[in-house]
């Protein structure tokens, strides 16, 4: 790997909850997952909901990313997400029962349908995320 870095900068509604260097990141995005190393071609994208997985060293680090945008520039990669939480601070039991709720509704619209099954996948995501730790 090259000893050059990117610089991450984590932006939610509320504050910037990182701005720092790392080594490389994987984060999802609405259709995949996208891998980011120093000196990658310019992207603009739509986050989808999942793991913010962080090199830095042999250290990882993970967060659970709630949507928004994603900008790789140069060496700057900038997500701006409608929240953020360390995967060591997701309470799995909550997690579940957005699950359990999610799944129980029952949807009598088309807009009902991508919504019930956007929130499933939110919350089977923010699980995944809690137990990659």
């Amino acid at each position: 790997m090259s000893s050059k870095q990117l610089r991450l900068v984590v932006v939610t509604p509320e504050t910037t909850l990182l701005d720092e260097p790392v080594d490389a990141l994987r984060f999802p995005l609405f259709d995949g997952q996208i891998g980011v190393l120093p000196s990658r071609a310019p992207v603009v994208g739509r986050l989808g909901f999942g793991e913010l997985k962080i090199s830095v060293g042999s250290s990882t680090r993970s967060y659970f990313v709630d949507g928004g945008f994603v900008q790789v520039k140069g060496d700057v990669v900038s997500l701006l997400t409608q929240r953020a939480i360390p995967a060591s601070q997701i309470n799995v039991s909550d997690a579940e029962a957005e699950l359990r709720s999610a799944s129980e509704r029952h949807p009598t619209s088309e807009a009902d349908f991508v919504a019930k099954a956007r929130d499933q996948e939110r919350a089977r995501n923010l699980i995944a995320t809690a137990k990659s730790v």
